[in-house]
Formats: C-alpha cells, structure tokens, sequence
C-alpha cells in the first residue's frame, strides 16, 4: 500500500494542535497522528511539509520501522524535539493505517489486552489553592477519582490553554525554588488530610528545584505517601537524577522531556526512577513507546506515559492502547479536554469511575473533522517561563 499525500492539520480549539493525515493508494484508507508540540506547532508543521513529506510520498505505508529509521537517521542531524514531533505523527498515522488494514484495534496489532481499563489521575486546578483543595475533595467524592495529582507553582497554571490573541511573548509566573519550597509541602499535606490516606496523591514539582530541593520536599512528604514525584528536577544532569534516587525512598515518575530511548537509558538501567512518563508525541511515536516500554519492563519500571491538555485525544488514544496491551502498566494521566476540542477531534477514551475506557474500532480510533478544525485558526502561543519575584532572573517552568 503506497502513501499518495501527506497534510498537515493545524487548528486552535483553545488550544493548538497538529495534526498529520497519511493517505493511501487505498481512498478507504487512511492514517491519522498527533505531532503537537505547545509552543512550536508551526515549526514542526513547516518541517512535515517541506522535508518530509516528499520523500513519504510513494513509499510503502506497511514498512513503518523503516520509515521510522529513515527520518530518525536519514538527516544525519539527531532528533531533538521538533522533528521527534513530526515522526511521532507520521508514525501514529502509520500505524492506525496498518491497524485499519487489518480491521483490528491498535492493541491488538501490539499484542492484545491485558487488561480492560486504565487506571487514570487527573489535575487539581483552580485560582486558589483554598479553589483547588475544594476541587480535590470533590474529584473523589463525585467524580471517584482513585488518583488524583498537584503541580508545584502557583495556584493554576498560567499557560496555553485558552489563549484569545496572538502572542508576541511568553506569558510570566513568579517563582522562586529556593524560597518557596515549604509553601508546596504545606499544600500537600493539606490536600491529603482532605482527601483521605486511601487516595493517591501524584505532585508533580515539574522539573523546578535543584537536587537539595528536591530531596528535602520528598523527605518531609514521605510520611504522607505520594503516589508518586513527578519530574522532582530537570534531566539535563543524569548525575543529579543518581543523587536524588540515593537521598530519598519517595517513588519517582520522570521523563517527560526525554526525546529517545537513549536518554531513558540511565534512569532505567540503574533504577533511578519508579515509572518512565515520556510523551510519546515527543519520543517519535508508537515504534519507540513499544521499545521503551519492553526495556522499562525488564528493570521492573512501569509506565505512566505524559498525558495532559496539550495532547489531543488522538495521544490520549494511543496511550489508553499502549497501556492495555502492556503487563508493566502503572498509571495514565488524563489531561482535561476542553469540549471544544470533541468538535474537531471524534473518538478517544472515555472516563469513568477513576478509569479509562475505549469502544474498539479498526486502527487508534479517532478522526479529524477538517471543517470543524479549519473554525478554528491557529493562534501564535508560548509555554509560559519563570522569574524570581526578587531579582526578575529567569528558573524553569
């Protein structure tokens, strides 16, 4: 089956997405991936167009490692996040091709279910931190959430999601990890005299302390049994990853900034981590997920892969077939969906009762609704960056 056309779909239903469709000499069939990237969508859409797309057409749609080896290496010049985007959504589209070929849901082309459902976590937003330990209370008494998780910083999150105008700047939050950090155990261990010791608790300190830091938040959080840290620092330094594992028991999720298997390598060899969180739009797709996930299994890893708003429900969809299909599954994070985006994108899991769920449907399961994605224009937006109030110096997001 031979690739006719590449295209690209770039909308903003409140947020901005990318999208790739892949046709087939087959006008029955054809693939669709999610290559978004939050804050670079144009770039990796410019990259799919110009570069990529010219060597897809004619080629065999069915050779996906092939493909998938040939934009990874074919430009000599190693992925970095922009064209791991692009190859992620060649590569989902790829495979809900073959998938679609076969008349069989995505899982059962990676070896069919192991389970039924996906145990899911959800984010605790609000204006306030009295608005979200309010929302906390209420995700589990009314939504029955099992899991449920916090984000280090200010009360919400000041970021792309919602953006009315073009922006010519990134947005600024304050923040200052040397100062703050006793406020973020405080709001941890009030979020858990409310919800209760059977709930998990996942705190998410996004990649903002030094190493000492981030010890010494999870040390006086241990007694009150995180689900898990997420991301406790950033992961330019393995040696600072090594350090932290040594200096605390607390179970530690990470990767979400990883672009390669390569990258995962020392945390999992060593055990320096607890669950492996990659994204998989920003790995290159179902091809390497598989394999991160089959090395993570052998060091007794599991996977709690990147899931929030800036992932489509297309993502959303490949992560639920990922992890039915995987014995080293741990947890899957559910990103709020606005319903905007429902108008634009059709299908993709459906919560229920602290759980993920999905009707089978030949290939990922999703559509793109073109008319409804070209109602909504893409707007120029940034990831927001971080300042110490004090001095105005830039610390990460």
């Amino acid at each position: 089956m031979k690739i006719t056309e590449v295209k690209t779909i770039l909308t903003c239903p409140k947020q901005n997405y990318l999208f790739i469709k892949i046709m087939t000499d087959d006008p029955k069939i054809y693939g669709i991936g999610d290559a978004s990237l939050n804050g670079r969508e144009k770039a990796v859409e410019d990259l799919t167009l110009e570069y990529l797309r010219p060597m897809l057409i004619g080629m065999d749609a069915d050779n996906i490692e092939e493909i998938w080896q040939l934009i990874y290496r074919g430009s000599y010049w190693r992925g970095g996040n922009i064209i791991m985007s692009a190859l992620c959504g060649i590569d989902m589209a790829l495979w809900d091709i073959k998938a679609k070929r076969a008349g069989l849901p995505l899982y059962s082309l990676l070896g069919g279910k192991v389970r039924d459902k996906v145990l899911c976590y959800s984010h605790v937003l609000g204006k306030t931190n009295e608005e979200k330990i309010e929302k906390a209370a209420s995700f589990v008494k009314d939504k029955g959430l099992k899991v449920i998780r916090l984000r280090a910083g200010l009360p919400s999150a000041n970021g792309t999601l919602g953006s009315d105008a073009v922006q010519n700047m990134p947005k600024t939050e304050d923040w200052d990890p040397e100062f703050w950090a006793d406020a973020m155990i405080d709001y941890f261990i009030r979020i858990r005299e409310v919800v209760g010791r059977e709930v998990g608790i996942i705190f998410d300190l996004h990649e903002r302390f030094s190493p000492e830091r981030a010890v010494y938040i999870m040390n006086k959080l241990e007694p009150y049994n995180p689900f898990f840290i997420e991301d406790p620092i950033a992961p330019d330094c393995a040696e600072s990853l090594k350090s932290v594992r040594e200096h605390t028991n607390v179970p530690i999720a990470f990767g979400e900034l990883y672009k390669s298997r390569w990258e995962c390598l020392p945390g999992i060899t060593n055990r320096w981590l607890d669950f492996i969180r990659c994204d998989i739009i920003r790995i290159g797709g179902i091809t390497e997920a598989k394999k991160i996930q089959a090395i993570a299994e052998t060091y007794d890893i599991k996977t709690a892969w990147h899931g929030p708003n800036d992932v489509s429900p297309v993502t959303h969809a490949v992560n639920w077939h990922m992890n039915v299909s995987a014995y080293n599954f741990g947890i899957q994070e559910d990103g709020t969906v606005d319903d905007t985006v429902k108008e634009v994108v059709k299908g993709g899991p459906v919560y229920k009762d602290g759980y993920l769920y999905m009707e089978d449907a030949p290939g990922i399961g999703c559509d793109i609704d073109e008319d409804a994605a070209r109602r909504y224009p893409y707007k120029r937006a940034y990831i927001p960056v971080c300042r110490r109030p004090l001095d105005g110096s830039l610390c990460d997001w």
